[in-house]
């Protein structure tokens, strides 16, 4: 099998991602894997601030991908614990892998900003009276959601992506139109969308492939750690404000030992 891990950047590239960038390149050299990072290949040009997000789909569009059977996008604030050896690719047989954010549907019902239930059930509405699909939920009712940060790909999940996914603007447009915007307009929604709209063969991946990291505050406005790594986290997506600055060391430590050695200024 011929598989490749793909990463990109728009603009000056932090140092906190050049680390992350050599952590997912000497995993994949681990696996056996063929790695590519592209350094400002503004694949997306036209679409002011969401450009740089939707390059995460240039495997879908430009044919060099398609020699490959699987490719993996990861953000560049992913890194595998580490001295992985596990393989991502392997078993791998549907159209498409990605990872659930477990604990964002309860966090978004006590939310009233820009992102939250309330909007999250508004996008869910926008998407099934356009185009007839409805959004996958919890067991307790709440919309799931998914994290566009890590996407397995497999190659006949590229082909019918690009056959099947609608314009990126097209999308936006309609969005804009319903009176939705942030999240909803970026490439995290829209993928979410598109794996109904084309429906796709998708399998969620064991959150341990995307263990998050980062603060939230609460309804009193106190700071909180959410730290969702387990004993069978792999890949931890370092979502805490500023982490992009951190240096190797720093972010070496959030990635393999516990919040209480981490050594952060709260």
């Amino acid at each position: 099998m011929k598989n490749l891990i793909y990463q990109y950047w728009d603009g000056e590239i932090p140092a906190g991602c050049k680390v992350g960038q050599q952590n997912m390149e000497d995993y994949a050299r681990r696996i056996g894997a063929d790695y590519l990072f592209e350094d400002n290949p503004r694949f997306v040009t036209n679409m002011k601030r969401y450009a740089a997000v939707y390059g995460c789909f240039k495997p879908i569009y430009d044919e060099s991908f398609h020699d490959y059977d699987n490719v993996l996008y990861a953000d560049m604030d992913i890194f595998a614990v580490d001295g992985l050896k596990e393989n991502i690719f392997e078993d791998f047989t549907a159209e498409i892998g990605i990872c659930t954010e477990p604990c964002q549907p309860k966090h978004r019902a006590q939310l009233t900003g820009k992102i939250s239930g309330v909007r999250d059930e508004k996008w869910a509405r926008a998407v099934k009276r356009r185009w007839k699909v409805e959004m996958p939920r919890t067991g307790e009712g709440l919309l799931k959601v998914y994290n566009a940060g890590l996407t397995l790909y497999s190659n006949k999940g590229l082909l019918k992506a690009r056959e099947k996914f609608i314009p990126f603007k097209k999308y936006m447009r309609y969005m804009k139109w319903k009176g939705l915007r942030s999240i909803y307009l970026s490439d995290q929604n829209y993928l979410h969308t598109m794996l109904f709209v084309a429906n796709m063969d998708y399998v969620e991946l064991d959150n341990g492939w995307n263990s998050y990291v980062h603060w939230y505050f609460d309804s009193e406005n106190k700071k909180h750690l959410n730290d969702m790594r387990t004993e069978s986290t792999k890949f931890v997506h370092i979502q805490l404000r500023g982490a992009d600055a951190f240096d190797a060391g720093t972010l070496w430590k959030i990635t393999n030992l516990p919040a209480r050695e981490w050594e952060l200024e709260q």
